[in-house]
């Protein structure tokens, strides 16, 4: 009775799936398209002061070896046989447009919402890095980070580290098309100064 039961909804389910492809919405072109500008926002500034730099002496004690090792067996588990199976690419999903915005000018870029400025670290102080970072950062509609990449490096790794690290925790109000909220991709610039 239960199989039987469960082959009707099975049915059912794909009859609602099939009806469902049928339906024509007005959906937006490819989500990863590159046509527009990518928008840069305004540059967020990290101070921190200069840190004298301080000898350091290590003192570790040489180890001591001992000739007579003798190797131990370990007994190991059997090593499963594994099989890759390619599983196919899910398409990107499309989203709707309202063009509303468009025609209208109705377009709301970013803001950030919940940031967090980004540490400048010990080291960098000490040595004297300064400079200039500029994050390739994806927005999701809902307003998180997705990916900050380097697109422009401040010239040393640790700062632009620490920088991408930092906004992958931050929160933005999403950009707006219309009264849609889309996902969107902007240019964050951070910039490191020393105080003297």
């Amino acid at each position: 009775m239960r199989t039987r039961l469960f082959n009707i909804l099975c049915f059912a389910l794909l009859v609602v799936l099939s009806n469902l492809s049928s339906i024509q919405i007005s959906l937006a072109e490819d989500p990863t398209d590159s046509s527009e500008p990518i928008e840069t926002l305004d540059v967020i500034e990290v101070t921190g002061t200069t840190v004298p730099k301080a000898s350091r002496t290590f003192a570790f004690p040489l180890p001591t070896f001992n000739h007579s090792w003798t190797p131990t067996t370990f007994h190991h588990l059997a090593v499963p046989d594994l099989h890759f199976v390619n599983l196919p690419q899910q398409p990107m999903p499309r989203i709707l447009l309202d063009r509303i915005g468009i025609t209208r000018g109705r377009l709301k870029s970013v803001k950030p919402l919940k940031t967090e400025r980004p540490l400048y670290p010990r080291m960098a102080r000490e040595q004297g890095w300064q400079g200039k970072v500029v994050l390739r950062t994806q927005i999701t509609a809902d307003g998180t980070v997705t990916s900050a990449t380097v697109q422009e490096s401040s010239g040393f790794s640790l700062l632009d580290e620490s920088a991408a690290q930092s906004v992958k925790g931050w929160s933005f109000e999403p950009a707006k098309n219309g009264e849609f909220a889309v996902a969107s991709t902007v240019d964050l610039p951070i910039r490191f100064d020393l105080l003297q």
